[in-house]
């Protein structure tokens, strides 16, 4: 048999290869595997997010694919894998919040606004830009903070977002157009306060 070269093969396909049982146990594992490289981080993240603890969001994750594993022969294709995936993490993360036996005194958020964890933004900016980012960040609402990180930082479609979120379509959008505007609002103000001040103290030191 030919080798496969997975990365031009769509999502359905990967999968329509995982179950078909007269294909080789290493072919299928393959398929399984790609599968789990092409998802991972974002079902991490998604874990991450409403668990607030990496062991958690780890075993949340391990637990969603094992879900795809034994339920895929089951899928009939009505949505896409990915959002179909999204569905059955957001699940899995709402079992682990309504029944982990290891944390029965701490109050957890609902699952369903996604704020039980802490937010991830790019450090690899300066630190004074990273700072305002997440202090823009804060001042939004969970909901359109959610929604706006996993739009632009997770690359998650509004349809994939709003399978997360558990929301109408439309009502993602319009979250994060807003987020969008009063996200660069919040900068463009801090950007402006820092010349000011930068020039303020220039002028001070400038004439002993």
């Amino acid at each position: 048999m030919a080798t496969i070269a997975w990365e031009e093969q769509s999502d359905e396909d990967v999968l329509g290869h995982f179950i078909d049982e007269q294909l080789p146990p290493r072919t299928r594992e393959a398929a399984f595997q790609t599968l789990v490289d092409r998802y991972h981080r974002r079902i991490f993240a998604i874990c991450f997010r409403v668990l607030g603890s990496r062991a958690d969001a780890e075993d949340a994750t391990q637990e969603t694919f094992v879900k795809l594993a034994r339920g895929a022969a089951g899928f009939r294709g009505d949505a896409q894998l990915s959002t179909w995936l999204y569905r059955v993490a957001r699940n899995v993360c709402t079992d682990h919040v309504r029944h982990d036996a290891r944390r029965p005194a701490t109050p957890v958020a609902d699952p369903g606004d996604l704020d039980a964890a802490p937010m991830e933004v790019d450090t690899t900016a300066g630190t004074d830009e990273h700072l305002a980012v997440t202090a823009a960040l804060d001042i939004l609402d969970a909901i359109s903070r959610q929604a706006l990180l996993l739009v632009a930082i997770e690359g998650l479609s509004y349809a994939e977002a709003a399978v997360v979120l558990g929301l109408p379509v439309g009502t993602v959008k319009s979250r994060v157009s807003r987020a969008r505007v009063r996200l660069g609002t919040v900068l463009e103000r801090a950007g402006s306060s820092e010349g000011t001040d930068a020039t303020g103290s220039g002028d001070r030191t400038s004439h002993p």
